[in-house]
């Protein structure tokens, strides 16, 4: 299996630090929803540190269903000690629940030099506090697949994307900063979201020549995942990561996706959009964990199938299942005409 990877030119660097997990907790009693989430800093001397933990259930808002909706919003504390509050961690500790799940879970965007809009293209999540981001590689191959973004061979197996290509995702500013009743810089006051770039970034996956001269080479996923290094921003803190791990999936096991469906683009010219989350439940209905060989079904390598909603722009969501407490799978994609059939990636397969 071929290692493929594109780069991003950047000027700074991330923060050095030991990457450690957040925790996601789907209740395994009724029908409740929820995370436990866990609240990350790094210490003068550069260790990461866990500095609140908090379990959250994800209510619907009212007249909603309880199988797809938007979070009902509530006041939400991660830690009794947030520190000094002209520190950046201090905005991340408290929140409404759909700010702090959206520390976690963010919109994945991407616009060239000279565009009137950013692109919503999809959704991710933070594996580790130094920035590891995890997102189907349909979603991070965008670029290139819809061709608004030139790609350059710099290595064996690495590509660079277009200089003017600017590629990332948004993380949520905390509405508490515009009222703060102390000194706060003018760009924190007035932020709605912030934009950190993507570094770099890993996908598995060969490409193939095609016998007839005039045909480009075509890339063919092995997963349908990627691995991305998302630059440290510094009017943000640390980043906020879920928990990613094995586990024995079976047929009948829960299955709850959390992203952005729908999302429209973003104009750059200034622009309120605010992407909302939706948490989508449902149920493990079929198994490929031997995709990659017995090619059973369409999605690339192992996979399994769910019957939840996913619209378009849910592709890179975290998939919640059973009873656990980790993150089994990334949304792949919806299955033919059918509202409730969709399919995710196995995340552990590029654990082993």
């Amino acid at each position: 299996m071929d290692l493929h990877g594109h780069l991003f030119n950047s000027d700074d660097h991330a923060r050095d630090g030991r990457d450690r997990e957040g925790v996601v907790l789907v209740t395994a009693s009724s029908n409740s929803i929820g995370i436990f989430k866990t609240l990350w800093s790094q210490d003068d001397v550069g260790q990461w540190a866990v500095k609140g933990m908090k379990g959250i259930d994800l209510v619907p808002r009212e007249g909603a269903p309880a199988n797809y909706f938007k979070i009902a919003n509530q006041l939400t504390l991660m830690t009794d000690r947030p520190g000094d509050f002209m520190s950046n961690f201090f905005f991340t500790t408290f929140g409404t629940t759909e700010f702090i799940v959206r520390q976690s879970i963010v919109p994945v965007v991407a616009w060239n030099d000279g565009d009137e809009e950013m692109r919503c293209i999809g959704t991710g999540f933070f594996i580790s506090a130094s920035g590891l981001l995890m997102t189907a590689a349909h979603v991070f191959r965008d670029p290139v697949d819809e061709n608004y973004s030139s790609v350059t061979e710099v290595a064996e197996a690495a590509h660079q994307l277009g200089s003017g290509l600017r590629f990332g995702i948004l993380l949520p500013a905390n509405p508490a900063m515009r009222n703060a009743p102390f000194d706060v810089p003018a760009t924190l006051r007035e932020a709605i979201w912030f934009l950190c770039p993507f570094e770099s970034g890993v996908h598995w996956g060969r490409e193939f020549q095609s016998p007839l001269f005039h045909l480009k080479p075509e890339f063919k996923l092995e997963l349908d995942i990627a691995v991305c290094k998302v630059r440290y921003h510094p009017m943000v803190g640390p980043f906020q990561p879920l928990n990613i791990g094995l586990y024995n999936l079976e047929v009948g096991d829960r299955a709850v996706a959390i992203g952005y469906p729908e999302m429209r683009n973003i104009r750059l010219d200034g622009d309120d959009y605010q992407p909302e989350l939706v948490v989508s439940v449902g149920s493990v209905t079929a198994i490929y964990p031997d995709n990659i060989t017995n090619k059973q079904n369409a999605t690339p390598g192992p996979n399994f199938e769910f019957d939840a909603k996913i619209p378009g722009k849910m592709s890179g969501s975290p998939v919640l299942v059973g009873g656990g407490i980790i993150t089994k799978g990334i949304v792949s994609r919806s299955l033919g005409s059918a509202d409730n059939h969709a399919s995710g990636c196995l995340i552990g397969s590029i654990m082993k």
